[in-house]
């Protein structure tokens, strides 16, 4: 086979047909993206107190004053770190996965539901931010990554899906 000459960066063959398929891209993207909002700002919440305007910023894993730099010690959110930390590595372990498509699937729908559920939390837990200290809410960019995540997930099950189903149909033609 011409493939199987070609050096890539592992020694056995098999690795370099898993950087053809297209699922394998947009499962690295989806990672890309969820490892993102773990050191981005998601959202700023902004006060207006005795003392002057405050604002806060609302990361993945706390919620920093931006004013002083200041970590809240009841402003934690380890439920949303965990969330986004288990999506990034199972998108991460998706793309190893390419000889058991069926987990594969599996697992991009496991991951999409694990999405849906952060996007929940999230807005959850900036409304109680937001009622807690009486603040402004406005969203940054990062905030849409968890989106653009689904999206990623959605094409990658969409790639796999098509990848079994030529593998059936093929299985049948023999």
């Amino acid at each position: 086979m011409l493939y199987s000459k070609m050096p890539l960066f592992y020694p056995e063959e098999n690795y370099f047909y898993m950087w053809q398929r297209i699922q394998t891209l947009w499962l690295l993207l989806a990672g890309i993206a969820m490892t993102l909002t773990l050191f981005l700002p998601l959202a700023l919440l902004s006060t207006h107190g005795m003392m002057g305007p405050e604002n806060f910023e609302m990361y993945t894993l706390w919620l920093k004053n931006a004013t002083d730099g200041s970590i809240g010690s009841g402003h934690i959110t380890w439920d949303l770190f965990v969330l986004d930390a288990l999506i990034t590595l199972i998108s991460f372990a998706c793309i190893f996965l390419f000889k058991k498509r069926k987990l594969q699937m599996r697992l991009c729908v496991f991951n999409m539901l694990i999405t849906v559920g952060y996007i929940l939390d999230f807005a959850v837990r900036s409304w109680q931010f937001k009622a807690a200290l009486d603040a402004d809410f406005s969203i940054k960019f990062a905030l849409g990554l968890p989106i653009i995540t689904l999206i990623f997930l959605y094409l990658a099950f969409r790639g796999i899906r098509k990848d079994e189903i030529l593998v059936r149909i093929s299985e049948r033609i023999r």
